[in-house]
């Protein structure tokens, strides 16, 4: 494989990715063929296999592109331990709303990397290993109960984020300001009225 050149192989290289990135998103990984990218991208298949070996070649660097923007995103959303009490809570609307935020925005990359690739679950566990270190990391600041287990509390938010992701945010039933609302709402004060 030939590596880009210059800022118009890096143009080029971008337009096949996303080219490919919604193919498979809308077809699947077995159901598109390279033709299909390269039409999409408006290129020819011999300018394809100048920077992809393969059709596979192409999705596994998108799932690693997802992953690794996913994963700085978690980590950057790691809670300081200096925050005051009273702003606890809007501190955890603002990451779990840029969370959605990012899954909105990149929706077919999303599909892609979190639903079609194939070791998506095992990448799910690792997320969960992320989230739940996150709170543990949170828990000895002091902001979240120490009776609870922040394994099973990771894996708790991320089905819910997950189930929001593919019911509500990919079929444009809500947005990620609200979706951050009701998730903080019932993580924060349950279920249950207390009035």
């Amino acid at each position: 494989m030939v590596k880009e050149k210059g800022l118009k192989g890096k143009e080029t290289k971008a337009r096949i990715k996303e080219a490919a990135t919604y193919e498979f998103a809308t077809h699947g990984f077995y159901n598109t063929k390279v033709s299909d990218i390269v039409k999409r991208a408006n290129l020819t298949q011999p300018g394809f296999y100048l920077y992809f070996s393969s059709k596979d070649a192409i999705f596994d660097e998108l799932v690693m592109d997802f992953r690794n923007k996913l994963h700085m995103l978690i980590e950057t959303q790691r809670l300081s331990p200096k925050i005051e009490k009273e702003d606890l809570t809007q501190r955890i609307l603002i990451s779990i709303e840029i969370l959605f935020q990012f899954f909105i925005d990149n929706p077919d990359l999303t599909k892609v990397g979190l639903i079609l690739a194939h070791d998506s679950e095992s990448f799910k566990g690792k997320i969960i290993e992320l989230l739940a270190n996150n709170l543990k990391y949170e828990q000895q600041s002091g902001y979240f109960r120490s009776n609870l287990s922040m394994d099973i509390t990771a894996v708790c938010i991320f089905g819910m984020i997950e189930q929001l992701i593919t019911s509500c945010l990919m079929r444009n039933k809500s947005n990620p300001k609200i979706l951050a609302e009701e998730v903080v709402n019932l993580v924060i004060k349950g279920i249950v009225d207390q009035s």
